[in-house]
């Protein structure tokens, strides 16, 4: 065993440890307690509106009589004509003020570094910590920033103020406009405290060498194997030099380590150190596809010298992706017809201010139409939304903040920047397909497809063409992504197109699915969305959408109905929980039935909503329209937010002339550790590989080899699981064995089946485990009998043919019996081995003591006479095993 595995094993035990180390660690098995931390700051937010230039920032501030809100928030809630205002799509007026948020953080004592961490706000934001400013973030309200907080922080109690500022700023896209859509204010995405370590990994959109990158520079769908490259920035804030180890650990669905990878380096003082790591798996791969969704976990842990002091988790999905002119997009070798929707993050009354739990319900709607593609208009989208479209199976096309306007120097270097932000924060999605390279409706910007290109090489970039900018602005990106309204009528039929927008009639669809080059459609648009498009006139100035605003869809357009003659409440509960942390949200849905039970689309009926338990109605009392409601869409909607302490609702719906309607729904308590919340178990414990064979064989990349001589037992000591010794013997005096080198047969892990040993023996042959740490345990053996298939080129080719080992007979089936239990494998034989894999058998075992275990392999027909072959075994605790093996 090498120096780097000897490390990387006592590494692993070091982890596997690290959840016990911790006794008030609440964190799943095998996770590890290091000393990151992240804290949610979800509530107890004071917040004032207006006043951009007051000083609101003094750390003596009396704000007892600001509002107490919840993030994600908005400034101001909005019915659904926009509160009557007449701006146009420039938006001069509307949510064009600031809004002031203060409340107390705690810093731990231990602390090395304190950042506060944000997923977007409108636009512009002012930090300060106990009175002091600390800094101003002004690229733009869509992408991520944070804020080092450590020189400006107590440990204990600190008191923090923030100003959004949602003023029109010509600097930062989509300002100056105009725009097609609303852009709503506020602290409307998730914040949080983290700390760490002085070493510790850095935040991906801080730089182009940041945070962790993974990649998967080969994929082959037809053997099942792919590699792995992982790139991870560490900073050392410390004023020593750190002796860092980086361990990788790539973990399938089921919680087991199926891939480890170290590094190690001497860190210099306030130097970053940016490492790559390449590996793979080379067997039991699960693909991600839209059908079939599978996710890995990239699990980076730091280690200052011994010392565990930082951990993070990136998802990884494993998928290829290609474009054929005979069969067009392909995922994972197969022709997939991408059909889809546009989606704004708008919703009814919040604007962008859309709980987590409403991200993922979008997309699930997406998934329950069918649908396999989103585009994100026109701006990078919230966190929550690209983690449900990895866990649905949802491809998505992103694009930076524009609409059709072109600004000055200041706003595209703006927009440069927020464009790499968006490729930093979400290029570990498995879900992101297409990163947008133009400017909505303009075409192709070649300083945006350079910028993402050189952030991510490995997807395509789209031109957001409208039909009017031509295919001649197709340019240098990769895709030429048109809006097909009716016909793209200068689409020469030689670049691949996709319809970025456009209807979704049948018509449309069997036109894009009988032609390769027609990659597919994005509809406009999912969703309704608020937009200045629309006159002051109209009472819903939220336009568009396959769903409303609500997400409540039409009934069938041919569905007719009668008289409403019953009600029917319902809360959209559906793969979801309802949390008490102050913003999370229920849509409430009351439909009308007539006799025939079919639903009624249109009616005067007004509903009214109540409700009992620790929630409330958003926008009730404040907004006109909200309560009592009329139909949209075939249903009376309503918003139900929870409040901070979890309990039992009650939602009550009424209208005259029916019967009162009722469903309950109890909250769950709000945990802000966000690591705690988030984190799964990790079973990561040795697995012994060990290639058999005489001197001179060829050994399995990353085994233990074990050589041995014909006739004597063989004895080899391990160091992995604390170490213990394996013997192999006949079990009788009388046995014959013989030691196979290496034989040139084909197949995977042709080294380790290629050679191995054979015994011939009634009472068989014996694999003895002694010094096994008590436990339960699996072991896999592998049973081929080798014929070589050398030629003139092989230097063993003269040795090899003056053995007669492919002689002996073969037992055709080998019982490997343990424990009382017995398995029977079959053994394949040959100088190929099958695609089926070799012959195999698992057998599980317990260690209860200190007596060896024996592990008898015969022939499982009883032949004596016959050889039983052992190529190689795998043993592992039976605790983190495959279940699929």
């Amino acid at each position: 065993m090498n120096h780097a595995y000897r490390i990387l094993a006592s590494l692993v035990v070091l982890c596997c440890s690290a959840g016990v180390l911790f006794a008030d660690s609440t964190l799943p098995d095998g996770f590890p307690d290091t000393e990151r931390s992240k804290t949610s700051l979800t509530t107890s937010w004071r917040f004032h509106l207006g006043d951009p230039d007051a000083l609101h920032h003094t750390s003596d501030l009396d704000d007892s009589s600001w509002d107490v809100v919840s993030i994600p928030h908005t400034l101001k809630l909005t019915d659904l004509n926009l509160d009557g205002c007449d701006d146009d799509k420039t938006q001069p007026t509307f949510h064009r003020t600031v809004g002031w948020y203060r409340r107390t953080i705690d810093v731990s004592k231990q602390a090395g570094k304190v950042f506060l961490e944000f997923e977007g706000a409108h636009q512009v934001t002012d930090l300060w910590v106990n009175g002091k400013h600390v800094g101003q973030h002004a690229i733009g309200g869509y992408t991520p920033f944070h804020f080092d907080i450590t020189d400006f922080v107590e440990r204990g109690g600190n008191k923090v103020a923030l100003r959004v500022d949602n003023r029109r700023r010509d600097g930062v896209p989509p300002d100056p406009g105009p725009f097609d859509y609303v852009k709503f204010s506020g602290l409307y995405r998730d914040v949080y405290l983290v700390e760490t370590a002085p070493l510790h990994v850095t935040f991906p959109w801080e730089d182009f060498y940041a945070g962790v990158f993974i990649t998967t520079p080969t994929v082959d769908p037809l053997n099942n194997n792919a590699t792995i490259s992982i790139r991870t920035t560490v900073r050392n804030e410390s004023d020593q030099v750190k002796a860092c180890r980086l361990l990788t650990r790539v973990i399938d669905k089921e919680g087991v380590v199926v891939l480890r990878l170290l590094t190690e380096k001497v860190v210099r003082p306030g130097a970053d150190w940016t490492m790559n790591q390449t590996g793979g798996i080379e067997e039991n791969l699960h693909l991600w596809s839209c059908d079939d969704p599978y996710l890995y976990r990239v699990n980076t842990l730091v280690l200052d010298g011994d010392h565990v002091v930082d951990c993070i988790e990136n998802p990884l999905g494993i998928r290829s992706i290609d474009l054929s002119k005979e069969e067009g997009f392909l995922l994972n070798g197969k022709p997939v017809q991408l059909v889809g929707k546009n989606r704004h993050q708008h919703y009814a009354y919040i604007g962008d201010a859309v709980p987590n739990a409403l991200h993922y319900k979008d997309m699930l709607q997406f998934k329950q139409m069918g649908l396999n593609i989103v585009r994100t208009a026109h701006y990078p989208q919230d966190n929550a939304l690209l983690d449900a479209c990895d866990e649905l199976g949802i491809l998505v096309y992103e694009e930076a903040p524009t609409w059709i306007s072109i600004g000055n120097d200041a706003w595209f270097d703006n927009l440069e920047r927020a464009a790499r932000r968006m490729v930093r924060n979400h290029r570990n999605h498995p879900s992101v397909l297409i990163w947008g390279g133009g400017i909505n409706h303009r075409g192709y910007v070649p300083r945006l497809h350079y910028a993402v290109k050189e952030e991510d090489p490995t997807r395509w970039t789209g031109s957001n063409n409208a039909e009017w900018t031509g295919v001649q602005n197709s340019g240098v990106c990769d895709l030429f992504t048109n809006m097909d309204y009716g016909g793209i009528k200068d689409w020469s039929g030689k670049e691949y197109l996709l319809a970025m927008e456009g209807g979704s009639g049948e018509s449309t669809l069997q036109k894009y699915a009988s032609d390769p080059l027609r990659l597919g459609i994005i509809a406009w648009t999912g969703h309704a969305y608020y937009t200045f498009h629309i006159g002051p006139n109209q009472w819903n100035r939220m336009r568009s959408g396959s769903l409303d605003g609500f997400r409540t869809q039409s009934p069938p357009r041919d569905a007719t109905s009668g008289e409403p003659v019953a009600m029917k409440l319902e809360l959209d509960m559906e793969d979801r929980v309802l949390t008490a942390d102050g913003s999370d949200i229920v849509i409430a849905r009351t439909r009308f039935f007539d006799n025939k039970g079919n639903i009624v689309p249109k009616s005067e009926l007004q509903v009214r909503y109540s409700v009992t338990g620790p929630a409330s109605i958003v926008g009730d009392g404040l907004l006109k329209g909200v309560n009592p409601i009329g139909l949209s869409r075939g249903a009376a909607p309503a918003l139900i937010r929870a409040m901070t302490e979890p309990g039992m609702i009650t939602v009550r719906a009424e209208c005259e002339g029916f019967d009162a309607q009722e469903v309950t729904v109890s909250s769950v308590p709000f945990n802000s550790d966000s690591i705690e919340a988030s984190a799964k178990p990790i079973y990561d414990q040795e697995k012994v590989l060990v290639d058999l064979g005489e001197a001179g064989q060829l050994v399995q990349f990353d085994w233990t080899p074990w050589f041995g001589n014909r006739n004597e037992e063989a004895l080899i000591t391990l160091p992995n699981m604390g170490g213990f010794k394996v013997a192999l013997k006949c079990g009788s005096k009388d046995g014959m064995t013989r030691w196979l080198g290496e034989a040139n047969i084909k197949g995977f892990r042709n080294f380790a089946i290629g050679d191995g040993m054979c015994a011939v023996d009634e009472k068989g042959l014996l694999l003895q485990f002694s010094g096994l740490p008590k436990g339960r345990y699996q072991l896999k053996t592998y049973h081929h009998s080798p014929r070589s298939n050398t030629n003139s080129m092989d230097p063993n080719r003269e040795r090899l043919k003056t053995l007669t080992i492919h002689q002996i007979p073969v037992a055709a089936n080998v019982a490997i019996q343990v424990d009382g239990k017995r398995v029977v494998a079959g053994t394949t034989s040959g100088g190929q081995i099958p695609d089926s894999g070799p012959g195999a058998a698992i057998v599980t075992f317990e260690v209860q003591g200190d007596a060896p275990v024996t592990v008898t392999m015969t022939d499982a027909d009883g032949d004596g006479a016959k050889a039983v072959w052992l190529n190689a075994f795998e043993l592992q605790q039976a605790s983190c095993v495959h279940q699929s093996n």
